[in-house]
């Protein structure tokens, strides 16, 4: 079965737009500080993740002390090298794991044309036709939350092969 564009890109904004709706409706006054598509091409399904800065900053917050005591404690170990992964400079500024969202899965979709472990079975070629069309989607869905309440330092992320936050973009 051959990726189909259209149908996918059909079922993306529909994602978006009833997850736009939904969240006007059921949560008004939530100011969107983080959002994150991702599609899955292994589970043929998409999710679009809405995040508050409150709930990033205190995730931040907590990954940051953590990283904080583990790199104090190696450098009194002498461990350098394991000190360097906890450094300062690679502390946490925005919290971008789509699973600790405020609202994770908030709306889902699946994809009835995408063969189910699509990406294992071409070895990641799949990323090939599906990064420009989940770029479309960003791209999409960035225009249309401009209609929404967002923090002046909003971002939107779309996932790759590489990663479940990859692509941003941002309100200038």
């Amino acid at each position: 079965m051959a990726f189909n564009k259209e149908n996918y890109l059909r079922e993306m904004k529909s994602m978006v737009d009833k997850a736009m709706e939904r969240l006007n409706s059921e949560k008004p006054d939530f100011v969107i500080y983080t959002i994150s598509i991702w599609t899955d091409p292994n589970a043929a399904a998409s999710a679009i993740n809405f995040d508050s800065k409150q709930n990033s900053e205190q995730l931040v917050q907590q990954s940051n002390e953590f990283d904080k005591e583990e790199y104090e404690e190696l450098l009194l170990e002498g461990d350098l090298e394991g000190a360097e992964l906890f450094k300062p400079e690679t502390w946490m500024q925005r919290n971008c794991n789509p699973a600790d969202f405020e609202l994770p899965d908030f709306e889902e979709t699946k994809h009835p044309d995408i063969p189910v472990n699509w990406e294992y079975e071409k070895g990641g070629r799949c990323w090939s036709q599906l990064r420009p069309a989940l770029t479309e989607i960003g791209n999409y869905a960035f225009n249309k939350i401009q209609e929404m309440r967002i923090e002046p330092d909003f971002e939107l992320a779309i996932n790759s092969k590489k990663d479940w936050y990859d692509k941003v973009w941002k309100i200038r």
